[in-house]
């Protein structure tokens, strides 16, 4: 259920990202990259983890590579924070070479428990 609902949630991201980029009148050389599978590349998953080293009170686990844009890589992540009986949640890590960029957090009450 869990894999269905995160997969669910990047086919909805991939979605609106591929809008975008479609409804853009002259092509962008920024535009988001994406990816054929969210599958984690070794390259992906690498810069993954050197961002997110240092990150201390939330564990984020990733299940699938969004898209790449300007060298900063998008992923979808099950979050949960390093308390007793925390839930879990999903998130969006945007990360780069030089570290994490940006974390938006997507709260589903209903489905966030494991």
């Amino acid at each position: 259920m869990k894999k269905w609902i995160a997969l669910f949630l990047a086919l909805v991201v991939l979605a609106g990202m591929s809008v975008a980029c479609a409804s853009a009148e002259a092509p962008d050389d920024s535009a988001w990259i994406l990816p054929e599978t969210i599958e984690m590349t070794e390259k992906v998953t690498d810069v993954f983890n050197e961002a997110m080293k240092n990150l201390l009170g939330v564990h984020y686990e990733p299940l699938g590579y969004l898209g790449e844009k300007d060298g900063t890589y998008c992923i979808l992540c099950r979050a949960t924070v390093v308390v007793p009986d925390a839930k879990p949640y999903y998130a969006l890590v945007y990360v780069n070479a030089a570290g994490v960029q940006n974390i938006w957090d997507i709260w589903m009450d209903k489905h966030a428990n494991p």
